[in-house]
């Protein structure tokens, strides 16, 4: 009978400390052990990336994107149909160049930035920039540009250069995106369309 009542008198202890403890919550209003949190943004951690409302603003996106080796960005800055036109010298050479869709061009870029990880530096700089308005939902960027990707594959150049021509379009929901990309070479020096091949063998 002593154990029974003892082990009685344990349990009425804790029930009533445990009326204690909620009732103190309740009454100082710091207790929040069954609300619910708000849920986090799956893009919260994403790096910098705002709406594309203008053309200006899919430009900016990019050169983020590749400052910050977001795959994630540099994916939602194209249209999903997005075509690729390479410098004369590329297409000549590499057949990949062919069939390049959407697909290649994320491959490329994430076997690129899987290369570059844990270093920094890496920049796209625009130069001799001009936008020409096609018709209210297309404009063209025209513009020579230094790409700098500070990878680890030796044998591929950190650096490359040429003109680029981006077709960027508006779609139906009001967002911008680029559809169409022609490089240009200049000189002799390695293209984008260069690298692009190099990260895809």
């Amino acid at each position: 009978m002593k154990r029974t009542r003892s082990h009685n008198g344990n349990f009425l202890a804790r029930y009533l400390l445990i009326g204690v403890f909620f009732h103190g919550c309740l009454f100082i209003g710091g207790c929040s052990l069954f609300s619910t949190r708000e849920p986090e943004d799956p893009l919260a951690e994403s790096g910098t990336f705002a709406q594309p409302d203008t053309p200006e603003q899919v430009v900016e996106n990019l050169q983020a994107a590749i400052s910050e080796l977001s795959t994630l960005n540099y994916r939602r800055s194209l249209s999903e149909n997005i075509i690729f036109r390479p410098t004369a010298t590329a297409l000549a050479r590499e057949s990949l160049f062919s069939s390049w869709s959407r697909s290649q061009e994320e491959q490329y870029f994430s076997a690129m930035v899987a290369a570059a990880s844990l270093n920094s530096g890496h920049s796209l700089q625009l130069n001799d920039q001009s936008f020409t308005l096609i018709d209210a939902g297309a404009f063209l960027l025209d513009a020579t540009y230094v790409l700098t990707i500070n990878h680890r594959r030796t044998e591929v150049p950190v650096s490359v250069q040429g003109r680029l021509r981006w077709l960027i379009e508006q779609a139906p929901d009001g967002l911008w995106s680029l559809t169409d990309w022609t490089d240009q070479e200049l000189g002799s020096a390695s293209s984008w369309s260069d690298l692009k091949a190099d990260f895809m063998k």
